[in-house]
């Protein structure tokens, strides 16, 4: 082999070591960026945590029934006032409408609604400003003070694990059985929800008649209820221990799924405060 040739292709293999080198350097830095950047969220979000006082909401099992019941000072339908311990944030900012967290799990942020633009807070943190994880927000077509059938959260599934990332855990039964229980305080009124279903699915496109979870929001009949809940029982990955009825609130908590195309994770639960429709 001639020397131009040797020196040729050492040079080439330096090339490649050298732009191999870049390009390591290059994804470190963007790492590097959205490590810091999940970091300065987390901390905001728990600045906003600790804005908030002590939940009231107490939980106990009815003998009777078997059915789980909580029990707040603050609880009751119709409820006007923006309770003490959120009246701080919501001075801050009044487009909060709620807190949602499960305790065990990095699922602890305020909730957020635009009706105007209801994805405004998808890429924005509580003080408007831009920020990749966003905030969870509540479907523009739900109402906290005149609470509707179901109430859907939606949430990013982030790499870094905020946000509703921790949903996909609920594929497994073993992590079901320790974190049965979500709580989703509005403005206005403590509570506590219970599992009734884990399932997968999709958003589907205008034409498709498969099953569109996210337009279900009122009931209108009690018919209506049990279609809706029969069909994700049966989607559901396992049963759960918990059931509801007509009578029963509904929390929706949605975030992506990557397994299919425009795929989400969903949890649905029941409010099992003592208010009645």
């Amino acid at each position: 082999m001639s020397e131009s040739k040797t020196v040729r292709k050492r040079l080439i293999l330096l090339l490649v070591i050298v732009i191999s080198v870049i390009i390591l350097i290059i994804c470190a830095i963007r790492l590097s960026v959205y490590s810091i950047s999940a970091y300065r969220e987390s901390l905001a979000n728990a600045s906003l945590k600790s804005m908030i006082g002590e939940s009231s909401v107490s939980l106990a099992q009815d003998l009777e029934t078997g059915r789980y019941v909580a029990a707040s000072d603050n609880s009751g339908a119709g409820h006007q006032e923006v309770l003490d311990k959120y009246k701080t944030l919501y001075d801050l900012n009044p487009d909060i409408v709620g807190w949602i967290s499960i305790e065990g799990t990095n699922v602890d942020y305020p909730v957020m609604q635009t009706v105007y633009d209801e994805e405004y807070y998808l890429y924005r943190n509580f003080y408007r400003e831009d920020a990749k994880s966003g905030l969870p927000f509540l479907d523009n077509r739900c109402i906290t003070r005149l609470p509707s059938t179901n109430m859907i959260i939606y949430g990013h599934n982030m790499k870094s694990g905020a946000m509703f990332a921790d949903l996909l855990k609920y594929e497994s039964r073993s992590y079901y059985e320790k974190h049965k229980f979500i709580r989703f305080d509005t403005i206005y009124e403590e509570a506590l929800y219970e599992i009734v279903a884990v399932f997968k699915s999709n958003i589907s496109y205008v034409g498709d008649n498969s099953f569109k979870f996210y337009n279900f929001i009122q009931a209108d009949s009690e018919q209506e209820f049990y279609d809706y809940y029969d069909t994700i029982r049966g989607m559901s990955l396992y049963e759960t221990e918990a059931s509801a009825i007509s009578s029963d609130y509904l929390l929706t908590l949605s975030t992506c799924e990557y397994s299919v195309e425009d795929g989400r994770f969903v949890v649905v639960a029941r409010k099992i405060a003592g208010t009645e429709r």
